[in-house]
């Protein structure tokens, strides 16, 4: 990966914190009473970027989409698929992957 593509790589990234870290920064600390497929951080509500996240999951066959968290490698979530826990981190695009 060249110098230039790795500044693009991490100034995207960047920009993706930097435009949802404000949402999650606002996190309440009364428990959520949201169905179990819905995020559990504590919020009353989930900011657009979380429910389209969700949403995608939710499509691609995970269910139980949880503690939502921001982290250097993107968004970190928990799930349930095929009835086993899996952790998952999503890139500033949307894409997303099963961590190991």
């Amino acid at each position: 990966m060249s110098i230039k593509s790795r500044r693009i790589a991490a100034c995207s990234v960047a920009s993706f914190l930097v435009t949802t870290l404000p949402a999650l920064a606002q996190l309440s600390t009364t428990p959520s009473t949201s169905p179990p497929t819905q995020s559990t951080t504590g919020t009353s509500q989930t900011s657009v970027r979380e429910q389209e996240l969700i949403r995608k999951l939710e499509e691609a066959g995970y269910t139980q989409v949880r503690d939502i968290k921001s982290t250097a490698e993107g968004i970190a979530v928990k799930a349930t698929k095929d009835g086993k826990e899996v952790s998952l981190v999503a890139d500033s695009s949307g894409k997303f992957r099963e961590r190991r």
